[in-house]
Order: structure tokens, then C-alpha cells, then sequence
């Protein structure tokens, strides 16, 4: 057995040499080896990573190593179910009916019947609908086309498909269902001397100190810290080539192409004081900062290992930190209230009701109530990532000039029965953002202090304007509801929560007056598609049963907190009777994510399972 395991082992390493060579990869023989595992296993694989780390070159390399057939897909949110597994052809519909030599496979349908790859390039950035087709496939091995009948997958089909992380902007994650059915790859950035032999190998008879200041660039963008998301390799490739059609003083040619490489690859933060511009001329200024490198060697800052250590101990500290602490970095923090450490500045949102009675100076208070708000929502975004409109499918007749795809199927079958085609009998589909209403209501009573508030506040309001779809209202509640924004109403996200942080959390609980009044103002709103959010620990103290004011709406969901008296009998049976569904969570930042799921469910008109 050892002998038989021995051999297995270096035959793997055999083909991933084989692969690095025939494709050129270099590095990657830990992520080659476990693609080529899962793939020659049967295994369906989802690779994840930034974009320009190569998941498509090394996920095509293994295909293609392995002999497979491949049919490609590119994700995006126009894709349709029809587009995936096939479609009929009209003109042989027409003379024959619908017979199986007018169907037309799609890349799915074909992969199946070839007991090939299917290969779905930026998989998260498709439908929720078009993905789930893929379920039964990957399961099973089988789909059920209309009017073609079952389609059974041959020995050798898998599915491989990459996805940006969530941070990255038009993704959004996969589902629960879809997720389980694949194995996970990760692929990071590669290491400096890989980046720079990538170079070497692409860009022979370019200038080596070129090369090596064009990946020094490039790699800084990715942990500056008014830089989102930084810049793939490509940057380094652009620069390098664009840097051999000027000529002149070495600095100002670096400057000139970052300016042109950099900022179509980066994504700022949004709290961000400084211009891409300007944070581009601090990168490269820095870069210069260093002596020129020799020929294949790394530009390494003098400050590196410094910084890192710095921050690591600033994130200790932050975390030691009490409150007279934090009074004390207030106080020694420049006049404007500007706070470097994300980390002390979220100590300080979580801190601020304490802060306040600490604090004596007014002017004081107002600084760490707004560096508490912007690290709440510095917070809120990360924490969501990246958020794409949620879409539902509609059908309808063709308006000329719209822009909408033909439903062939449903065109096909009026033309056959009427015998002509008119403008108005063609059928199109398209996704259109479906508006909602959402009625938060949050409890203040003794559990929720004013930075759990602005924590929920700040996470819908950020997807309210994200999502550009959804009007919010929001209500505040212990033993009677406080309306803090009404349908319709402007409201400035600062000022919202201003007016949270500052309030405390006291008195008794009625759950069944705030849902009560939740859905007085939800009535208000301009449209039908309307839901409730109700956060709670469901330990109501007054009142009656809110089971009753739950049953009026015709969505309701309770986010419930969990805490030492929290009850979950109570949020069952108030999702139950609102005809949502329970979430728990341990930790406020859990909201953000949470929210987002039900938004996207409601927009979709996604059934709800009640649990």
C-alpha cells in the first residue's frame, strides 16, 4: 500500500510539472496539485481569488492537460437560464415542430452529453436563477429539458467555475445549495519574486529596474490604507510596457505610467481624504524613496517589518483599550477628530455611550460621536462587501427600441398557433430591480445600547443606497415605539445615527405596539412590495403576545440577538405568524450580511422556510 500511494503521489507531481511547462505557470504547484486532484476525482471545483491571479489559466491548464473538452460561460447578471442549457432553432420549429434536431445545446447541455468540462468564468457575477439549474447536473448527473426531455451527463462532466471574493464589486455569494456541491480552491497573490519572474518571462528586453519598480508599485496598492481593493499583476505588466515608449528622468516616467495603469485596476475606500491621483504620486514617491534594485533582486522599503509590527501592536493595543484610554487618545487626536487605527476608532464607536459620560467637553463629545459614525460605517462596508441589485425575471410583449432578450420558447408557440409574426407577438424577457419598502424596527431597551442601533441603522441604510431600490423607515422601541424615519422621508445617514448613538437603551419591552406601528408607516409606502425587520431578543416585558400585529404584514422577519435571556420560542412565532423566517446571530456584525440576504429574497420574490 505504501509502495502503491508512493507512486500515486509522484505521478501527480509529474503532472503538475507537465502542466507548468506546457502553460508557462510559474509558482503554483500547491494549487495545481489540489485542482488536478478534484478534477481527475470528479470532483466539481470552485476557484476564488482576486482578480489577475490566473484562475482561469490554471483551471483551462488542468482541463486541457486532462484531455476534457471545455465549454465556456462568462458570468454575467444578463445571463439566462436558456442561455446555459439550450434553446430551439426557429426556423427548423417551424418547418418541423419541435423535434430534438432543432434543439440547440447550451454550454451545459453540452458539456453533459460530452462528459466534458463546463467552465463558468466569475461565477457569482450570474443570476441566482441561471446557477440553480446547475444543481441537478452536479448532483445527479441529469437535467430535465422542455420538449427534449432528460439529459444524463457522461463519465468525465464536472463543473469548474471561478468567483471573485465578496469584496469585489457586482459579485454577490453563491448559494447555500450551490456552495456544498463544489470543492474550494483558493488562490492568493503570488510572491514578489514570482511576480517579478512572471515579468521577466513576458517582458524579456524590458529594463530589469523598470520591471522590479512596476511590481513593488503594483503590490503597495494592495495594502495602502485608503486602497479598497489593489491592483493584479496586470498593472505591473502595463507599466512595464508602457514605461519603454517615454524617455526622461526614471521617477517622472514611473509617475506618468502608474497614472495610466493603476487607476482603471483599484477600487478607493470610500472614507478615503486623498484622490487616486495622490495616492498614486505617494506610492511611486515612496518607491523612489529606495535605492534602485539589482538586476533580479526585490525592492524591499526599510520600513516594511517596521509598519507590520506597528500595526500589529496598534491592533493589540485597541483591544486593551478601555475607556479612559480612549478619553486620552481623543484628547491628544488633532483638532479635525482624525483617527488613523480603524481598530481605535471602532473602540471608540463601541465605547461612545460610556465616552460621553467621561467626557466633559462638548466639543469632545462631538469629535468621538463623529469618528464613531464613520467607523460604524467604515465597518457596515466591510463587513457587507460588494452588493449587486436584486433582479426577477419578467416576461412580456416586445416594445421596439427596449432592450431584452427574445423568449424564444414562448415566441415559438404564439407563432405556431396564430401562423404569423407580428411585432406583438414576440415575447421578451428581462430583469428589472424590484422596489421594497422595509420597516426596521429595532429594540432599545436595556439589551441595545446606541452603537448596536447605529450598527443596524448604518447596514440599511448603506443598502438602501446601494441597492437604489429600497426605501426604509426606520423605528426605535422599549415600552413604546419611536419613529426615527419615515417612508419617503430624506434623512442624512450621519444624522441618523447622531440620534442613535445618543440614545439609551432603557424601560420595558413591547414588541407588539412597535410592529403595530411598523406596519402603520409601512402602509404609507408608494409600493406593495413591503416587508418587516423586527431586531429583538424577543424578551418582551409589556404588552400583549406581538404574534397577533405580526400576522398583518405580509413579510416579516426577525433578526434575533441572542443573550442570556433571549427568547427564541417568542421570534419563532413571530416570524411564523409574519410568514418570514428567524435569523440568529451572536454578533451585531452579522446584521449587515443578514439584511442584505432578506432584501435580496424579497426582491426576488423568494419563498421564505420559516426555522
Amino acid at each position: 500500500m505504501p509502495c502503491t500511494i508512493w507512486r500515486c503521489v509522484m505521478s501527480a507531481l509529474r503532472d503538475v510539472q507537465e502542466i507548468k511547462r506546457a502553460h508557462g505557470i510559474v509558482g503554483r504547484e500547491s494549487e495545481l496539485e489540489r485542482a488536478f486532484a478534484a478534477i481527475s476525482s470528479g470532483k466539481h471545483l470552485m476557484i476564488e481569488g482576486p482578480v489577475g491571479v490566473g484562475k482561469t489559466v490554471l483551471a483551462l491548464a488542468v482541463a486541457r492537460h486532462l484531455g476534457r473538452s471545455v465549454s465556456r460561460v462568462d458570468g454575467d447578471e444578463r445571463y439566462t437560464e436558456q442561455k446555459l442549457s439550450g434553446w430551439f432553432d426557429p426556423p427548423v420549429v417551424i418547418e418541423k415542430g419541435y423535434i430534438q434536431e432543432a434543439f440547440i445545446p447550451g454550454p451545459l447541455t453540452e458539456a453533459m452529453r460530452n462528459g466534458g468540462i463546463l467552465f463558468i468564468n466569475e461565477m457569482n457575477r450570474m443570476p441566482e436563477g441561471v446557477q440553480n439549474i446547475l444543481l441537478p447536473a452536479m448532483d445527479e448527473g441529469i437535467i430535465e429539458v422542455p420538449k427534449v426531455g432528460t439529459v444524463r451527463a457522461e463519465k468525465g462532466f464536472v463543473v469548474i467555475a471561478t468567483q471573485n471574493p465578496r469584496e469585489f464589486v457586482a459579485t454577490t455569494a453563491l448559494s447555500e445549495a450551490l456552495s456544498d456541491r463544489f470543492e474550494l480552491l483558493l488562490l492568493e497573490y503570488q510572491p514578489y519574486e514570482e511576480e517579478l519572474e512572471i515579468l521577466g518571462r513576458q517582458l524579456k528586453d524590458a529594463d530589469p529596474e523598470v520591471r522590479a519598480r512596476s511590481v513593488w508599485i503594483t503590490r503597495r496598492t494592495r495594502d495602502h490604507p485608503n486602497i479598497r481593493r489593489g491592483a493584479s499583476i496586470r498593472a505591473a505588466i502595463s507599466m512595464t510596457q508602457l514605461a519603454t515608449r517615454f524617455k526622461g528622468d526614471p521617477l517622472d516616467v514611473m509617475r506618468k505610467v502608474a497614472h495610466m495603469a493603476i487607476p482603471t485596476r483599484i477600487e478607493m475606500r470610500e472614507e478615503s481624504k486623498a484622490t487616486t491621483a495622490e495616492v498614486i504620486d505617494e506610492i511611486v514617491n515612496e518607491c523612489f524613496s529606495m535605492p534602485p534594485p539589482e538586476t533580479g533582486m526585490r525592492l524591499v522599503s526599510p520600513s516594511e517589518e517596521k509598519e507590520a509590527r506597528e500595526r500589529g501592536a496598534e491592533r493589540k493595543d485597541a483591544k486593551r483599550m478601555d475607556v479612559s484610554d480612549l478619553v486620552q487618545v481623543l484628547e491628544q487626536s488633532s483638532v479635525d477628530g482624525s483617527i488613523d487605527s480603524e481598530d481605535i476608532g471602532w473602540a471608540i464607536a463601541q465605547n461612545y455611550s460610556h465616552l460621553r459620560a467621561h467626557l466633559v467637553d462638548a466639543t469632545m463629545i462631538e469629535m468621538a460621536k463623529r469618528i464613531a459614525i464613520r467607523a460604524t460605517i467604515r465597518r457596515v462596508l466591510r463587513l457587507l462587501g460588494p452588493v449587486s441589485v436584486p433582479t426577477r425575471l419578467t416576461r412580456h410583449e416586445f416594445v421596439p427600441g427596449e432592450d431584452a432578450e427574445i423568449d424564444i420558447d414562448s415566441t415559438l408557440e404564439r407563432m405556431l398557433e396564430t401562423g404569423r409574426l407580428e411585432p406583438g407577438d414576440i415575447t421578451v424577457e428581462s430583469r428589472e430591480p424590484r422596489e421594497t419598502a422595509v420597516a426596521l424596527m429595532l429594540d432599545a431597551s436595556l439589551s441595545m445600547s446606541g452603537d448596536k442601533l447605529a450598527m443596524a441603522t448604518a447596514a440599511i441604510a448603506v443598502l438602501a443606497f446601494r441597492l437604489k431600490t429600497v426605501d426604509f423607515l426606520i423605528i426605535t422601541f422599549n415600552d413604546r415605539p419611536k419613529v426615527i424615519k419615515r417612508s419617503g422621508q430624506v434623512k442624512n445617514l450621519d444624522e441618523l445615527m447622531s440620534e442613535l448613538l445618543d440614545s439609551n437603551a432603557s424601560g420595558y419591552t413591547d414588541i407588539e405596539s412597535a410592529l403595530r406601528k411598523g406596519r402603520e408607516e409601512l402602509s404609507l409606502a408608494s409600493t406593495r412590495n413591503q416587508v418587516g425587520v423586527l431586531v429583538t431578543d424577543g424578551n418582551y416585558t409589556v404588552g400583549a403576545d406581538p404574534s397577533e400585529a405580526a400576522s398583518a404584514y405580509r413579510r416579516l422577519f426577525v433578526v434575533m440577538t441572542e443573550s442570556h435571556d433571549c427568547r427564541r420560542d417568542v421570534c419563532h412565532g413571530i416570524a411564523g405568524a409574519g410568514r418570514g423566517r428567524m435569523y440568529e446571530v451572536s454578533s451585531f456584525d452579522e446584521i449587515p450580511q443578514v439584511l442584505y440576504k432578506v432584501l435580496r429574497m424579497v426582491a426576488q420574490g423568494t419563498p421564505s422556510a420559516h426555522r
